[in-house]
């Protein structure tokens, strides 16, 4: 789950004093993927030259301004760890026990320990416990002079995901790539200022390159003044080239304190134009440009499988509830990182919808190829325009909510949330619900953005709850129906950036089991968006209530029993069942923002965690 960049550069460029720079740059970009660690590496006068730092990339740039590195061709990477702990030795790049290769890794060696075991009965010598040092040493045991030969004969033994970049003391302006159910992308500079190879496209955001991808097992051979590429029987092969175009966004906080919290309150824009261009108010429906699939394959689908993890999960989850409910089609919710190994039934007339904020969701990816094997059309939903999923998909649904820095997701899910109810109307209004219904659908969908921003305006009345409960280390949040699947949301904000004990339970469930855990070192939550579920949802509370637990409501006014129960109840404004996860989602991530900024945690790069899980 890393991020890695390599550049060659002719001499004869002024930039090519600048490789070290334009891999820093690159790795910044990247730091979404991992910040663990960061390491780079090049060939000078016949050696390796290196420099790596634990943490984040800010730590690597110091490191290589005080060493004054320089270096013509080069890989990097910024790290976030499989195998073996965030640290200086760990990072990449890795070499062999010689020091005359060096490599940056994104995936995961299934195989390593067997490779490895090999590798030290022939008296080689490990320095790390990464699975990526593994290559890097079988590379070296391999090495007959020719390094694309080698590379390819090692992948023959390597087992798993793998996206890499080789450089050798012998081939010092060259770098020898490679992939295998991992993104690696070649970006050709456009002035003949260089080659690129990357793990993600938007590394290469601010050059004018022209791009093409490498298939599994296909390897590519970079220096400063060409590129070829060969198949997995080594065969020269070529690339359809294309430009790569990518709006160019300020990064910037503008005055906030944290990203996550900047996020927070874009979320009244970002709904906005998620359902910019999407509405078809004559016909009282949705339009999608992105759509390949005809009116008469929409109708033909009878069943729908939502593919996501974490976050996108959780939307898929809302998302199933809207599809049942209002379009009347049976659909699933799968966990993308069991879905290809449940032989799920998937007919002609399956639609499978694969979430993902980055794009790049190894999982979901995953689950995007089991999906198509057996020949479902894959919707894709997601953030970024060039990643992998939008690759991969057969129609791709951007949300437009704009860069999302911080690792915890916010803007993104109420945007997923927004797209897929913009999906649901679109699919009922083809089947059963008329027209004024549809209009109906759109006035409420349209009430969003407002709503949201009454939420935040509230913001330090959530601020107040948040440091009366900001001591407990023990959180249920508990809804039924929509708030259900809410709650799932609202407990993951809690652990991510706060790093408590968070959980999201069925409120009905509690006694056939959690409610054993209740007394007053507990917080509870109730989330309590749901007009179907109120009165249950009340006595669901009670029960808490009377076994010592402590009770944080978010409720719609007007409900007089809930004062019986609780003091503590923070009112949100009145909204429809359907579209209650939206504002009671925002109200739950200021709270769990809060509690975190309480306790000190750190609150845009949560411990442990990367924006983007590109490993399986």
């Amino acid at each position: 789950m890393c991020g890695i960049f390599g550049c060659s550069l002719p001499a004869e460029t002024q930039e090519s004093s600048n490789s070290v720079d334009t891999c820093l740059e690159a790795l910044f970009l990247l730091e979404y993927r991992g910040y663990d660690s960061s390491g780079i590496a090049g060939v000078i006068e016949g050696k390796i030259k290196s420099c790596k730092r634990a943490g984040n990339v800010h730590f690597l740039k110091s490191a290589i301004t005080q060493k004054k590195l320089h270096l013509d061709t080069a890989i990097a990477h910024t790290r976030w760890a499989t195998h073996g702990t965030p640290s200086e030795e760990n990072a990449h790049p890795h070499f062999d026990h010689k020091k005359t290769v060096a490599l940056v890794h994104n995936g995961i060696i299934e195989n390593h320990a067997a490779v490895r075991n090999q590798l030290e009965r022939a008296g080689i010598v490990f320095r790390s416990d990464t699975d990526s040092e593994v290559i890097a040493q079988l590379i070296s045991h391999l090495y007959n002079g020719d390094l694309h030969l080698t590379v390819k004969r090692a992948l023959e033994r390597l087992q798993g995901s793998l996206a890499i970049a080789v450089i050798h003391v012998n081939h010092p302006d060259q770098i020898v790539a490679t992939a295998r159910k991992s993104p690696l992308a070649v970006g050709i500079d456009r002035k003949k200022l260089g080659y690129y190879v990357c793990s993600d496209a938007h590394a290469l955001k601010n050059k004018s390159v022209d791009l093409f991808y490498l298939k599994d097992n296909e390897i590519a051979i970079l220096n400063r003044k060409e590129f070829k590429v060969y198949d997995a029987q080594g065969s020269e092969v070529s690339k359809q080239i294309e430009p790569l175009e990518i709006k160019s966004h300020k990064i910037s906080k503008e005055g906030y304190e944290h990203f996550m919290l900047k996020e927070i309150f874009e979320q009244p824009r970002a709904i906005e134009r998620a359902m910019h261009g999407r509405i078809d108010r004559e016909l009282g429906t949705a339009v999608f440009e992105g759509l390949k699939l005809d009116e008469k394959k929409l109708l033909a689908i009878n069943h729908i499988l939502v593919v996501g993890c974490g976050t996108s999960w959780h939307a898929g989850c809302i998302g199933a509830s809207f599809l049942e409910s209002v379009a009347r089609i049976p659909t699933k919710v799968e966990i993308a990182s069991e879905f290809q190994y449940t032989d799920p039934v998937i007919s002609k007339n399956t639609l499978v919808i694969a979430i993902s904020q980055s794009g790049e969701t190894a999982d979901t990816i995953a689950a995007i190829r089991t999906a198509k094997e057996k020949g479902s059309h894959v919707l894709g939903i997601c953030n970024v325009d060039h990643s992998t999923i939008f690759r991969k998909s057969d129609s791709c649904l951007f949300l437009n909510a704009g860069p999302e820095i911080s690792v915890c997701s916010t803007k993104v899910f109420t945007s997923q949330l927004t797209v897929l109810a913009l999906f649901t109307l679109l699919m009922a209004r083809l089947r059963h619900l008329d027209k004024k219904e549809g209009l109906s659908f759109l006035k409420e969908l349209n009430l969003l953005p407002n709503i949201v921003n009454q939420v935040l305006s509230r913001f330090g009345m959530i601020e107040k709850f948040a440091k009366r409960y900001a001591h407990y280390e023990h959180f249920f949040f508990l809804g039924r129906r929509y708030m259900f699947q809410t709650s799932l949301e609202a407990a993951l904000k809690l652990k991510e950036v706060s790093y408590l004990n968070a959980v999201g339970y069925p409120a009905g469930e509690m006694k056939h089991g959690p409610l054993a855990l209740v007394n007053p070192d507990l917080a509870v939550v109730g989330m309590c968006g749901n007009v179907q579920t109120i009165d249950k949802m009340l006595s669901n509370l009670m029960e808490v209530k009377s076994r010592g637990g402590n009770i944080l409501a978010f409720a719609p006014r007007g409900i007089k029993e809930l004062e019986k129960i609780t003091s503590d109840i923070f009112y949100l404004p009145k909204v429809s069942d359907i579209f209650a996860s939206i504002p009671y989602s925002v109200a739950a991530q200021l709270f769990a923002y809060t509690i975190a900024k309480i306790r000190g945690t750190e609150i845009d790069q949560p411990r442990n965690l990367a924006k983007s899980v590109t490993v399986e």
